[in-house]
């Protein structure tokens, strides 16, 4: 089977129609806060519209985005994260940091290839995951990267995810667990 991850319509057009025809079962996955106005605030308040043409295209499973160029660490996030992860990256533009940030598209297959190009560009590697710290995506890519790619880190693999607890009900206490841009942007400092 695969895994999809589309971040915007954009993504999700193109990644469900080459779902539908791939031969294999494809598990495509969209994060709620993403659709419509609901998802600006979650984001950051980032644009979260974009343009979606009405001809026939489809989205290579297996191929990463570079969302934005940088030098200093790679980050990869999917789904909202991504959009925090955007957002931190300009904030910390200004500080002097450059952080490429790469949205996978899919997590099955998985689009190494760019992810240790980029590595072996910046030496530093984030995984900012929305999902529990154990048995997430994140863990799956951080013993890829140790085992394939591990001569070109300069420092320790960050994984920024959920902690290993149920998540809170109440939005309140949802917000404490789940990677805020707060959270985001001081361990990535840190790593840098």
């Amino acid at each position: 089977g695969k895994v999809a991850a589309p971040a915007d319509a954009y993504s999700a057009k193109g990644l469900l129609k080459a779902a539908l025809r791939d031969d294999n079962p494809v598990l495509l996955f969209e994060h709620k806060l993403l659709y419509g106005s609901k998802g600006r605030e979650s984001a950051g308040g980032l644009e979260l519209t974009c343009e979606v043409p009405s001809e026939d295209y489809t989205i290579p499973l297996g191929q990463a985005q570079i969302k934005k160029e940088g030098s200093h660490a790679t980050v990869v996030a999917t789904h909202l994260m991504l959009y925090r992860c955007l957002k931190v990256a300009r904030e910390l533009e200004e500080e002097g940091l450059s952080l490429e940030v790469i949205d996978p598209q899919s997590l099955i297959p998985l689009d190494k290839e760019t992810i240790y190009s980029s590595l072996a560009k910046t030496g530093r590697l984030a995984i900012v995951e929305e999902d529990t710290l154990t048995c997430g995506w994140g863990a799956e890519l951080a013993a890829r990267v140790a085992q394939e790619a591990l001569y070109h880190l300069e420092a320790p693999i960050l994984r920024i995810a959920t902690p290993d607890v149920p998540i809170p009900f109440a939005p309140h206490l949802e917000k404490e667990v789940i990677p805020s841009e707060e959270r985001i942007k001081k361990e990535i400092k840190s790593l840098c």
